[in-house]
């Protein structure tokens, strides 16, 4: 039986432009990332400073925050090099439609964001042990990673429509990707000691309320605090979604640098 479009344009997406070391290295480095800094921090850190849990427990509902990042970058790249080698014009030109060459960007960045999920959850099992995640605490995760990861690809596909240099959307997205993270609670909580210019910046970021849902939903206390993130990340989804949909109707096809 022949696959439906979208489900064929993401089955070429892993096996073109995902080779095994680029997936290790995705999902190696925060792995690594949950072991190095829980070790070390957790005898440092005051569980008073991280909610009365372990550092450790405090990172790795981050971490798996953080997979949305991950998912976003994937396709945000897998994009730009179609670009760059001329693959856009290549699949616009065959039986498939923009539509579902942007459906199978974003379904990628949902399957990669997953992936990351699960591997997160398994490091982290034997450091904090099994969360006290239920039926809408499970489906709390898999929304707010869900929603983190199309905002973050559809903001960068769309700066992938617009801009022509892979120095300026290279840069652009090592900034933005640097500044979402360290300026996000991924890492470190907001405490009363945390100046207020920077507890604005937090939370201004949309990391910021996915991290902290899901600290709510692996602790069992997600509330009406946690409808608020959803609502603040679903809103930036459908924004960075419908960007992205406007810059595949305006792009300009052709070579770029």
């Amino acid at each position: 039986m022949r696959l439906p479009p979208v489900l064929r344009l993401v089955a070429r997406n892993f096996a073109s432009n995902l080779d095994p070391l680029t997936i290790i290295i995705r999902f190696g480095q925060p792995a690594v990332t949950i072991v190095v800094l829980g070790t070390m921090f957790s005898s440092i850190v005051s569980s008073s400073v991280t909610g009365g849990t372990s550092y450790t427990a405090f990172l790795v509902p981050g971490m798996v925050a953080f997979q949305m990042i991950t998912g976003g970058v994937v396709s945000g790249n897998l994009f730009w090099l179609d670009r760059r080698w001329s693959m856009v014009e290549q699949i616009f030109s065959g039986p498939f439609l923009r539509s579902e060459y942007l459906g199978g960007l974003v379904l990628t960045t949902l399957l990669f964001s997953l992936v990351g999920v699960g591997v997160m959850m398994l490091v982290g099992l034997p450091f904090i042990g099994v969360p006290a995640l239920s039926a809408v605490g499970v489906g709390g995760v898999l929304l707010t990673v869900g929603l983190g990861s199309i905002f973050f690809a559809g903001l960068l596909i769309a700066l992938g429509t617009r801009l022509r240099s892979a120095n300026a959307y290279f840069t652009i997205q090592s900034f933005l990707q640097l500044f979402v993270i360290f300026l996000s609670t991924v890492y470190y909580p907001v405490t009363s000691a945390t100046p207020r210019v920077l507890g604005v910046i937090f939370y201004g970021n949309p990391l910021t309320y996915a991290a902290n849902t899901i600290r709510d939903a692996f602790a069992g206390r997600l509330g009406s605090g946690d409808l608020v993130s959803f609502g603040v990340l679903g809103g930036l989804a459908a924004a960075a979604f419908g960007a992205a949909i406007w810059g595949f109707r305006t792009m300009d096809l052709g070579p770029i640098q």
